[in-house]
């Protein structure tokens, strides 16, 4: 009996032991993927390249930063959307993704259903720019330039159909006024020719151009969003100044997961994007850039979604654009 015993001791200490099917290894074992859905230079590259660090050292594992532009950002989002929920493969993104459906019908994915959202970090408002050589110093006067010029101003933004895009159409559509748009693959690239003088305007995300307003190779002109950006306070917005009632929706910068993806990776992942983000070595650095730190639940960042999307409904609806 007492050999026995043993024995079973023997074999279920054995079974205990053994490595198990379907039981999770402790995540993350492995790098994760860090999906920035635009070319290196611009807003997200720029946060994600100096949050990932600090982010892959307290996961204990590599978050390798991952360029996927193209399309306005829906190159990388796919790659996101369509990966495996494990968390290995992480999408950062502006809210400006959430208005592809309402301009186009090429989208390959439910932008709603596809994602799991983690973490809303950061606001990062949208800022009307021009170089030094724009005979313009204010909405007012960009106004009055561009009606003596009808289609001859032209404005640079990250990609057609970016939310930069829509708040130069809304903004010919709120002033009576003609512009012309050109289209760029990233906020980086477009950055290159403004502050080289190749274009003279751009709406672009404040955390791209802000280093270069300080160093007086670019002019902010106004925020496009609501409120005044608490990184420019002198900056005024474009409803203020020149063009009464315009407003965007706030572009909101957050972490999102494919379809699927667990609860306990969520809430881990969330928990240590917000502590890197806050981190002492890391908000300066953030904050001087023009990135305004926010922060928030799976569930805020889900609402912040829908938000976000019904704001895009209303302004497109408003304007006539249609998907194309």
């Amino acid at each position: 009996m007492r050999k026995l015993s043993l024995i079973f001791g023997l074999v279920l200490s054995w079974i205990l032991a053994a490595p198990q099917p379907g039981l999770a290894q402790a995540y993350p074992s492995k790098p994760i993927r860090l999906i920035v859905p635009y070319p290196p230079g611009g807003g997200l590259d720029i946060f994600a390249r100096t949050v990932s660090p600090k982010l892959g050292a307290q996961l204990g594992q590599p978050v390798v930063v991952e360029n996927r532009p193209g399309a306005s950002g829906v190159i990388g989002a796919d790659a996101v959307a369509k990966s495996a929920a494990d968390g290995y493969s992480v999408l950062i993104a502006f809210g400006s993704q959430y208005l592809q459906p309402f301009v186009s019908k090429n989208v390959p994915y439910d932008t709603r259903a596809d994602f799991t959202p983690i973490a809303g970090i950061a606001r990062t408002p949208n800022v009307v720019i021009a170089h030094p050589s724009f005979p313009v110093t204010s909405i007012k006067e960009l106004v009055n330039f561009a009606k003596a010029r009808p289609g001859a101003v032209a404005y640079v933004t990250a990609g057609a159909g970016t939310s930069q895009h829509l708040a130069g159409l809304l903004m010919e559509m709120s002033a009576n006024v003609s512009l012309l748009h050109v289209s760029y693959k990233g906020g980086g690239p477009a950055l290159n020719d403004l502050i080289g003088g190749q274009v003279q305007m751009g709406i672009l995300v404040m955390s791209t151009v802000w280093p270069h307003v300080k160093a007086g190779k670019l002019r902010a002109l106004a925020v496009v969003e609501a409120s005044r950006s608490r990184s420019a306070p002198d900056v005024p917005t474009v409803g203020e100044s020149g063009i009464p009632g315009y407003a965007m929706p706030d572009l909101w910068l957050g972490f999102l997961g494919p379809r699927g993806l667990a609860p306990a990776i969520v809430n881990r992942l969330n928990s240590e994007i917000l502590s890197a983000a806050r981190a002492p070595e890391i908000a300066p650095k953030l904050e001087t850039m023009g990135y305004e730190l926010t922060g928030g639940t799976a569930a805020q960042l889900a609402e912040q979604i829908n938000r976000s999307m019904d704001a895009y409904a209303k302004i497109t609806s408003a304007a006539g654009i249609k998907p194309e």
